[in-house]
């Protein structure tokens, strides 16, 4: 993309079918979509899989009304019976049906809005939606499509290629300590499912959120613990005391602790040394996220006991693959019995998905060298420019010397920023020559008003951004995704947006 462009609202970051990110130009776009505003609606063809229905699932869809009974009902299809069977349980009422059709399955549930509502938003926390590129085998096998579109594929052991290259990323000893899910969501609701299935046994039932975490990880606490867990949230990542006081205070009751180490938007990184000590002591599990800068830049294996991790960050740096990775440390307690639970649980990825991911992970530590080196030069001129009030990247002062620890070498800056601005939000966002979507971690710089389009119902209501200020994130603040183009280049795009 020219610096003199701006790509139309609905298109896809990159343009290419399996894309995973879509473009959101301007504030009124992101509003539009947020409040479902249909001419917004109508143009937007594709989006982050979890959120938006890829088209060619709306075509099985389609395809399904006039090949099963019972058309006008909607279709939910799912990444495998195994999930399509948790959902008919999750949303528990009469009148759905199973089906299934040449390895593809789904629901049939009654057109009842906030029952297709609950639907959605149970297949999104838990990563439970069909791949694209599984519905795209389906059309062209059913005679819907012509032809795959071609692309690069890995031909020959794509997940043995995948593991390995991850293997030191991880700490692990064996590849095999390593489990691939079908997206980054689904390897931390499989984490978190098989630590309560160990821990529930010893009346262990409630999670601590540590940080702002991402809204699914969320999500996934507050709906989908066990009835009788009262979970509780810390947004101050600093404060070890107040965790260490709610740990004592309730010694035998929770199950795990779930953190993103650097957190997301803020890009704090917490003792993990202090942490540590909390969880062994208390008998509670330490559940890591180190997507935000990656398992390239970050090294968390000495403090978790199980890393969950997104690929479609940064190993999928051509953004076009969701899939996750899910690992039990050396220090895990109960290891062989978590991981034994983790591998029943997950959800594992469509085999095309592997080849593509293989085919492009050799570009996954250029890439983090890459954006590395712009880091740095892009931090400098934003905490110095006048219309920038606040800048939050890994080396930020309070986060200094805990993001010294885990680092892996001092120049794993990492390729996420967030910053606040103390000029007109759309001003800025609707000038800004580089690409505007969601997602993270690709060879395009990515920018987003990231509270806008995670958090709206909160930006949206007096209470929700009085919650925001509590947690200290401006709702007005811009996450930022570095990339691979020049750094001179997105300087430049950041300066004329500043204007």
């Amino acid at each position: 993309m020219r610096l003199s462009e701006q790509i139309p609202l609905g298109k896809r970051i990159p343009n290419i079918p399996h894309a995973v990110s879509v473009s959101l130009p301007t504030m009124a776009d992101v509003i539009g979509y947020e409040e479902r505003d249909p001419e917004i609606l109508a143009k937007m063809n594709s989006g982050y899989p979890r959120f938006v229905k890829h088209e060619w699932l709306r075509e099985i869809e389609s395809y399904w009304e006039t090949f099963f009974d019972k058309p006008g009902e909607p279709v939910w299809l799912t990444s495998s019976e195994k999930i399509a069977q948790q959902l008919k349980e999750h949303l528990d009422v009469p009148g759905i049906k199973f089906q299934k059709h040449q390895g593809v399955s789904g629901l049939r549930i009654p057109a009842d809005e906030q029952l297709n509502r609950k639907a959605k938003l149970f297949l999104q926390h838990v990563g439970g939606y069909l791949c694209s590129r599984q519905a795209e085998d389906y059309l062209v096998a059913n005679g819907l499509k012509s032809h795959i579109k071609p692309e690069a594929l890995f031909q020959d052991d794509a997940k043995t290629k995948i593991l390995e290259s991850l293997r030191p990323l991880f700490n692990a000893e064996n590849r095999d300590d390593i489990v691939l899910s079908n997206c980054g969501m689904n390897a931390i609701y499989t984490a978190f499912q098989a630590v309560n299935e160990i821990q529930e046994l010893k009346g262990r039932k409630s999670w601590i959120k540590l940080g702002w975490l991402y809204t699914d990880t969320m999500s996934i606490l507050d709906k989908l613990s066990h009835k009788d867990s009262d979970n509780q949230k810390l947004y101050n990542v600093f404060d070890t005391e107040k965790l260490e006081e709610l740990l004592a205070s309730r010694p035998n009751e929770f199950a795990g602790i779930v953190t993103e180490t650097p957190t997301n938007p803020l890009i704090q990184s917490m003792d993990l040394d202090r942490i540590r000590e909390l969880a062994t002591k208390y008998g509670v599990y330490l559940i890591l996220d180190p997507t935000i800068n990656s398992p390239a830049n970050v090294d968390v294996s000495p403090y978790a006991d199980i890393i969950v991790n997104s690929l479609t960050k940064y190993a999928s740096s051509e953004g076009d693959v969701i899939m996750g990775a899910i690992c039990a440390t050396a220090q895990c307690p109960e290891r062989d019995a978590i991981t034994e639970k983790i591998r029943a649980i997950v959800e594992p990825p469509y085999e095309r998905n592997l080849k593509r991911l293989a085919q492009q992970i050799d570009g996954y530590l250029p890439l983090i060298e890459s954006i590395n080196a712009s880091a740095i030069k892009i931090v400098e001129h934003l905490e110095t420019h006048p219309k920038v009030s606040k800048v939050y990247w890994s080396k930020e002062a309070r986060s200094k010397i805990n993001y010294a620890r885990i680092a892996r070498t001092p120049e794993s800056i990492g390729g996420m920023i967030s910053f606040v601005l103390n000029i007109d939000l759309a001003t800025f966002y609707d000038r800004l020559l580089l690409a505007k979507g969601p997602s993270f971690g690709m060879t395009q710089s990515l920018a987003c008003p990231f509270m806008y389009l995670a958090h709206y119902d909160l930006i949206s209501t007096e209470s929700g951004r009085a919650y925001l200020d509590q947690a200290g994130i401006d709702p007005k603040l811009i996450r930022f995704s570095i990339g691979a183009e020049p750094v001179e280049e997105i300087i430049e795009a950041l300066d004329y947006a500043l204007a």
